[in-house]
């Protein structure tokens, strides 16, 4: 009796440590490589980035200027890659960016401001307006304005030291007092389509005198 019941209790020990190591991994069945696998959605970013051509206020580079938009067709020279300039600087009458033609109508605020070694300037008649200080304290000798109802700004040419000669030579003119004030050297102001009682007067903080050319 005593070795029946050794050998149903090792009996019983054995079936329950084979149920044991069977239940351990459900999956042994299955080669890893076949077990399922859940992908991670990906997710694409799309930027658009807004085309700014002909958009007022932007800033671009054609030549050896640079110049802002300031409606659909007409830009202004602005002051940027200044210290390369110097000599003659020529500002053209149109410009184009990116497959779009724009007339150039002002010389914006400071745009040469401080160019000692900028000697000559040829201005286009399409030239509508010259802000405050676009020329101060550069190394001009002379300077024409050819455009009609051109606008020179107050103190568009402070002293600039060189300066001896400037001609308004378009149609009705407009220029500040005070345009070429502390210009020292400068002799004269020729200047078309003013009263002709102009002729002869002293140009303010300069020592020139305005000749009103026909």
């Amino acid at each position: 009796m005593k070795r029946i019941c050794k050998l149903i209790t090792m009996l019983a020990l054995l079936t329950a440590g084979a149920t044991k190591v069977g239940a351990q991994n459900p999956f042994d069945d299955q080669p890893i490589e076949n077990v399922p696998t859940v992908s991670q959605p990906t997710t694409k970013t799309t930027v658009k980035v807004k085309e700014q051509t002909g958009d007022k206020g932007l800033v671009f580079k054609y030549g050896k200027l640079h110049y802002k938009i300031r409606s659909k067709n007409t830009v202004e020279v602005t002051g940027e890659v200044r210290s390369v300039l110097s000599g003659r600087v020529e500002i053209p009458n149109i410009v184009k960016h990116k497959d779009v033609t724009y007339k150039v109508v002002g010389i914006g605020k400071s745009a040469f401001y401080g160019l000692a070694k900028m000697t000559e300037v040829v201005i286009p008649k399409s030239i509508q307006y010259i802000e405050s200080m676009a020329f101060a304290l550069t190394g001009l000798k002379e300077v024409i304005i050819p455009g009609d109802n051109v606008a020179v700004k107050k103190r568009a040419f402070m002293n600039c030291k060189d300066l001896t000669v400037a001609t308004l030579n378009g149609k009705k003119p407009k220029c500040s007092s005070s345009a070429f004030e502390l210009c020292l050297r400068m002799k004269e102001l020729r200047i078309r389509g003013v009263d002709p009682k102009n002729n002869g007067k002293k140009l303010p903080q300069t020592n020139a005198v305005i000749k009103v050319i026909k």
